[in-house]
């Protein structure tokens, strides 16, 4: 067995770009003998911006605070779209009009993870986000992309309503700051080998293959 926690934020472009190095690399290590029932995959939340009120904030008053200006900004994520465009992903950062807090979204992919819906969540969280620029503030649409991804709105509105699994993400939070934790993605392969950024498939191949 092969167990990969993904330590992850559903508002990280990195994030996204890993997940895709990580399913090239899954696919590499399945074509050279490992079965796909030996590998499995844990999402785990990270906030990249806790401190965000639960409304979220305007993209540009979040961009200015982060880069300090529209123009570092636009440096920023010309070299972020540069490397996605390298795993075949097409990000438009210019349709985000708010960022917003992450929480409750992880939240839901924990309650995915419970109907085994957690991995196709997490990609549509993804790109609902940088690819169509969804407001992922307003609850409706954050609800909607999950009933698409297959959970059911019981479950969702136990998530908003009754902070379903909130404790889950507190557990998360103690963890990576107890392992030090202080970018994402991080990988921890086989509870052996930690892996901290959007590694290319041939680095995350060679730390599953040294767990082993």
């Amino acid at each position: 067995m092969i167990s990969i926690e993904i330590f992850s934020d559903v508002v990280c472009p990195w994030c996204f770009i890993g997940k895709r190095n990580l399913e090239t690399a899954l696919s590499n290590l399945k074509a050279g003998g490992e079965k796909s029932e030996n590998i499995e995959l844990n999402w785990r939340s990270f906030q990249l911006n806790p401190q965000l009120p639960t409304q979220g904030i305007a993209r540009s008053e979040y961009t200015s605070a982060k880069f300090g200006g529209e123009e570092r900004a636009t440096q920023v994520y010309e070299r972020i779209s540069s490397a996605a465009k390298e795993v075949g992903l097409a990000l438009n950062f210019n349709k985000i009009v708010t960022q917003p807090n992450s929480s409750r979204m992880h939240a839901l992919i924990y309650a995915a993870e419970s109907a085994q819906k957690n991995h196709q969540l997490v990609e549509s969280l993804f790109k609902a986000f940088f690819i169509d620029g969804i407001d992922l503030t307003q609850r409706d649409n954050v609800s909607s992309i999950a009933q698409s991804a297959g959970l059911e709105r019981v479950l969702i509105d136990r998530v908003f309503d009754d902070d379903l699994f909130m404790d889950k993400i507190k557990e998360d939070v103690q963890q990576s700051s107890k392992i030090g934790i202080q970018g994402v993605p991080f990988f921890i392969i086989n509870q052996k080998i930690g892996l901290s950024g959007a590694q290319p498939p041939e680095a995350i191949v060679k730390a599953v293959e040294q767990s082993l």
